[in-house]
């Protein structure tokens, strides 16, 4: 595997801008799509991007080669009746669970779309590949899938109510959800078939973390990974409100009698917990060292490397780039800015980049060259 880049903001337009964790060197590439900027992405997978377009329409890019497939329509989503442009940036959409629209920017739309995205396979992307999204239905994240050439996207029918994390691994989707729980899918038939469904125990510290880490000071995001044969659940905590000097807030306590406006305190990652999955014993054991591992998590395609095959990584190590999407903008202040290294031995967390750039639109992304 090919060392992973960190993509940030474009300094130009039409461009991608790259950052190389080997050399430490920084990169761009042309791309021949108008409007760039405007685009979200939403996700990276065995070397290409999916995006939302200006109109949120979705496309698959290869960033390096230029290759590029346009997917099914957003019409075409599972839990989308129609959609209508009916005025200036302004769109229409009925949804299947109710009988009123609702109009959106396309910003809005672009935010509300989709969660996170998926190839099956890291070879060239044919008729074999496999697109699987998150897509969020009623603050719910749904399964769907397309491969290049469908004119919709299809829906899984899971029995998980809602997805926090989609890998694949040898044609096989593993959809993990609230137990901890994992949907195991057969991508490689025309329809995916279900083929079972893996609970295992809830480990004890994930357990006692509820009582450290409170609903009303902390979020949570939950990644899968695959490391060296082994399925790894990663738990990120993440401040909600994070002063200068590292403490975490109430919102309440933003607001000063000295000030007349809030004080600015954005969500910042403050710790992981790792733990391996033993399905024989179906437990979840808490992972005390990576060793020479480096994973990297965020909104691309959860991913483990030897850190002595890759320059530049760090064992024992969990590269993060932000990805809490319902709040990255929420606030002109900051968004795209919660990314780092963090390291397993003592739980310190170093800055990924020399920026102090609180605001960085769209937010970075790892992708590994294919």
């Amino acid at each position: 595997m090919n060392s992973p880049l960190l993509m940030f903001p474009m300094e130009q337009e039409n461009s991608f801008s790259f950052f190389s964790l080997a050399n430490k060197r920084e990169y761009e590439l042309k791309a021949d799509f108008d409007k760039l900027q405007q685009w979200r992405f939403v996700g990276s997978s065995h070397g290409w991007l999916l995006l939302l377009n200006e109109k949120a329409d979705p496309i698959l890019l290869n960033p390096f080669s230029g290759i590029n497939f346009q997917l099914p329509g957003k019409e075409t989503f599972p839990h989308i009746r129609s959609i209508q442009e009916v005025g200036d940036d302004v769109f229409e959409v009925h949804y299947k669970f109710g009988n009123e629209s609702i109009c959106h920017s396309s910003k809005t739309l672009r935010q509300l779309l989709m969660v996170k995205a998926v190839l099956s396979t890291n070879r060239s992307c044919n008729t074999n590949c496999t697109v699987i999204i998150m897509y969020n239905e009623l603050c719910m994240s749904k399964l769907a899938f397309c491969r290049p050439g469908d004119s919709e996207w299809m829906g899984f029918g899971g029995e998980i109510q809602s997805y926090y994390d989609i890998l694949c691994n040898d044609n096989m989707l593993y959809a993990l959800g609230a137990g901890p729980s994992i949907e195991v899918w057969d991508l490689y038939e025309s329809t995916p078939s279900k083929k079972m469904i893996i609970q295992a125990s809830c480990p004890r510290k994930l357990t006692e973390a509820h009582q450290i880490y409170l609903a009303d000071l902390y979020s949570s995001k939950w990644y899968l990974v695959f490391s060296s044969g082994e399925m790894l659940l990663v738990v990120r905590y993440i401040g909600e409100f994070v002063r200068y000097d590292g403490e975490v807030v109430y919102e309440g306590d933003t607001l000063t009698h000295y000030a007349s406006e809030p004080l600015v305190c954005p969500y910042k990652t403050v710790q992981f917990h790792v733990y391996k999955l033993d399905i024989d014993q179906k437990i979840w054991q808490q992972v005390e060292s990576l060793n020479d591992c480096a994973l990297f998590v965020g909104g691309n395609h959860s991913f483990c490397l030897p850190a002595k095959e890759h320059p530049g990584c760090k064992g024992n190590a969990i590269y993060f780039t932000d990805d809490y999407w319902d709040r990255m903008d929420e606030d002109y202040c900051y968004g795209g800015h919660d990314m780092g290294i963090f390291k397993l031995g003592d739980g310190s967390i170093e800055p990924l980049l020399d920026c102090n750039e609180q605001k960085i639109e769209p937010t970075p992304f790892w992708i590994v060259p294919n």
